[in-house]
Parts: structure tokens; sequence; C-alpha cells
């Protein structure tokens, strides 16, 4: 009955339900309906004014891609839902836009910047959320990864947990729209623990299965035709993916926003020169735009931090080279 409804619109009315009813789990199934608790903003430590080396993970210290978040929750907000690629370089923020997808429609307005966009779904606290890093050696076997998927979603996870376990689980359990981020997908195509039968039953869960409440976003170095030659053979799963987005560098107006949020006013020209030798790139910006802070901070001379800045970006002026 709640799968016909297309879920329930109260959480009380629903516990009240099940419980008048009689369900012997009334708090577990609510809890699968109703999984999404605001993103938690305390913090006990100070936040850096900018990140250099790890992903964004706080979605007020995200800035851009305001053209790629568009065409993704265009995808994620339709029905059925519908499965989204992005490829880009190293360095080039593809994690940081997977943990900002994942985040950003549930985190409180008072932790974002003024006028920062959230309202990208017409009802976002009916969607669910799983982001899976193939880096984890927690997911790095067919196991691994059904159980953590099946734990994220607060769905029965039976330590003997096989492919049509899975399947049966999802399709039985699974009410709201849910979105699985797969980082790193390029590490999970070439492991042998991950078959073609394994794909094969992540597509149909997508495809068929699910009544269009299931999507995939994955984020590879390559874009799509280069994961198919690598593997050799056609994969049923890569198949899905009929939008492909490929990071570049930041607009210009989104870069100079990046700039303007240093808690010290960096001057135009140096706001120039930082846009002139990121080329705009996040990850460029976030290391020029740190070494520029902590030289204002310490009175250093503009030679001096504007050679720390060109030797800070050089393990990445690939970047820089790209067409």
């Amino acid at each position: 009955m709640i799968a016909h409804r297309g879920g329930w619109e109260n959480e009380n009315d629903l516990r009240s339900f099940l419980s008048r009813g009689g369900h012997p789990s009334a708090d577990v199934l609510v809890r699968q309906i109703f999984p999404n608790e605001p993103i938690s903003t305390t913090s006990a430590t100070a936040q850096p004014a900018f990140i250099v080396g790890p992903p964004i993970l706080k979605p007020h210290q995200f800035f851009g891609r305001t053209r790629e978040l568009r065409r993704i929750f265009t995808a994620l907000n339709s029905a059925p839902m519908q499965n989204v690629a992005i490829s880009g370089l190293s360095r080039s923020g593809k994690t940081s836009l997977l943990h900002y997808i994942h985040t950003i429609t549930r985190t409180p307005p008072g932790a974002l910047r003024p006028n920062q966009p959230q309202n990208w779904l017409d009802e976002p606290q009916r969607y669910r959320w799983v982001y899976v890093d193939f880096q984890d050696p927690r997911v790095c076997n067919r196991q691994g990864f059904l159980l953590y998927v099946l734990r994220q979603l607060n769905f029965p996870a039976p330590p003997s947990l096989d492919l049509i376990q899975f399947v049966d689980i999802v399709v039985r359990y699974l009410v709201n729209p849910t979105v699985i981020l797969l980082d790193e997908i390029q590490i999970a195509l070439t492991n042998p623990e991950f078959t073609q039968q394994f794909w094969w039953s992540l597509r149909s869960l997508s495809s068929n299965l699910t009544d269009g409440k299931l999507a995939f976003v994955i984020a590879a170095q390559n874009q799509l035709p280069t994961l198919q030659n690598a593997l050799g053979k056609p994969s049923p799963f890569l198949n899905i993916f009929g939008h492909s987005i490929q990071l570049g560098p930041l607009n210009e107006e989104e870069a100079r926003q990046l700039i303007q949020s240093s808690p010290l006013p960096f001057s135009p020209a140096d706001a120039d020169w930082i846009i002139q030798h990121s080329g705009c790139w996040p990850a460029l910006l976030q290391i020029l735009c740190s070494t520029r802070l902590v030289a204002l901070q310490e009175n250093q001379s503009d030679e001096i931090w504007k050679g720390d800045a060109l030797a800070n970006i050089q393990p990445y002026r690939y970047l820089l080279e790209t067409p």
C-alpha cells in the first residue's frame, strides 16, 4: 500500500498507521521512509577558508558548477529518474561534486552562503542517498558492496548475502527515490569480484525493478566510450547512462566568487593574477587562494607569495595544458 501511494506524507501519521495495523517493525520501516535528517553543521575545530588537497565536504565551501548541477538534478528530479555519468581529469573536482550532490538538498539554510541555491529537487525530503567510494576497502568485493549499500539504506542486511537476496531486498523495501553515487567506478569495472551478472543486476534494478525510483551517478577519470574500450567488451551497466558530463574549469564568475570568499579581501590585481594562473580550475584556485591568504597574514611580499603559489600548483599544471 505504501509503495502504491509513492511514500507517506507525515512521519507520525505513518507510525500510527503501522502500529494500529500491528506491523512488527513499525519504527524500522518509518526510518526507511523518512531517513533524511538535516546534515549536522556542528564542528569542534575551526574550518579553513580554502581547502587544499582533500575534497570539499562542507556545502558552503563549494563554488560553481551551476550548469552541471542543473543537468544532474534535472535528471534526478524526473520520473523515472535518470542516470548520470561524470568524467574529468584527476583533481578536476569529481569527488567534491558527488559530495555536494549528496548533501546540498539536506543542508540547513543557515549552514550555507547567503543566496546559495539548494532547491534543486521538488521533494528533497523524500530522497535517499548512498555514496560509495570504490577506493574504500569495505566495498572492494561484491558482498562488502552489497552489505554496505543495504546498511546505508537501513534495509535488512543478512550477513550471508548473495546477489539474488540483494535484489529481492531492494525491490521489496525501496519506496523513496534513491540515488547511489559511485566514485572511482573504473576501479570496480576492472575488479573480477564484480562480474557481468553483478552489473546486469544493477542495471535491472535501475531500469526495470524499482518503478524508476533508483538512479546511479558515477564518476571516473575517463568518459564512457573510453571506459568501454578499456574493458574490451560492452558493459551492460554503462549503457544505462544517457547523461554524460565532463568537468572542465569553472567559469570566471564562479571562480571570482570563490576568490571573494577569503576572510581577508584580495586586491583586484591579486584576484586577476589568481584567475590567470589557475585557469579557473577549482583545485588550483584553492591552492592559490590559500597561498595568498597566508601571505597576507604574514605580510609577505608579492615576489615571495607568487613564487610559492606557482611552486604549489606545479604538480597539477597538466590541468592548464588540457585543450
